[in-house]
């Protein structure tokens, strides 16, 4: 046997009793062994933050999503099969697919700010008595309301559910089952309509 193969031997060895403690951790924690948990999280949340931090860019993110992910595991330990996949594996999969949910959440929320600053700038910036922060906070504004009502349904409703309820354009085409083109020229028709209702 050469010396690489010696050395490839050892690192398999290692290896093997890597995964066999985390796979010992794991079965502990099925059984809510919270000592079992902080033990595991000394072994990967480095590895686990630098695939976070990889993803998100962020070290804010990357460390909710690094305890999201902890959470999960301490949930759902009991699911995890090493027939199926090493741990690590497992909780590396786990952890991406948090990352990726946390990626989705922070382009709705950009999409919702902008569609927002979308609305004021129809209506004037920083307006106290400003039609949109009546929709967007209280909705008492009589006049908007008696505006919102010469609309039609689906203008209005698109209205409402863009900029009181805080759908983006795709989730808004999901739930009238309509092209986003469709409900962008919606939001756009009727905006119009309502701004010149306003008298803006």
């Amino acid at each position: 046997m050469t010396s690489g193969e010696v050395l490839e031997n050892q690192y398999t060895e290692r290896a093997r009793e890597a995964a066999d403690q985390l796979d010992h951790l794991l079965a502990r924690i099925t059984l809510k062994d919270q000592q079992a948990l902080q033990q595991l999280y000394q072994k990967v949340a480095g590895k686990l933050n630098g695939i976070a931090m990889k993803l998100l860019n962020d070290a804010d993110l990357s460390n909710d999503v690094l305890q999201e992910t902890f959470l999960q595991i301490w949930n759902n330990a009991g699911e995890y099969r090493r027939d199926q996949g090493e741990p690590m594996t497992w909780m590396a999969s786990l952890l991406r697919y948090r990352a990726l949910d946390k990626l989705r959440a922070e382009k709705r929320e950009q999409k919702r700010r902008n569609q927002y600053e979308e609305v004021q700038s129809l209506f004037g910036k920083n307006e106290v008595g400003s039609p949109v922060l009546g929709i967007l906070q209280q909705d008492t504004d009589n006049k908007l309301r008696q505006c919102l009502e010469t609309l039609d349904a689906l203008n209005r409703n698109a209205i409402l559910m863009a900029y009181y309820y805080g759908y983006s354009r795709e989730d808004i085409a999901i739930h009238v089952e309509q092209p986003i083109n469709t409900v962008k020229s919606w939001l756009k028709r009727g905006l119009t309509r309502l701004a010149k209702c306003l008298g803006h």
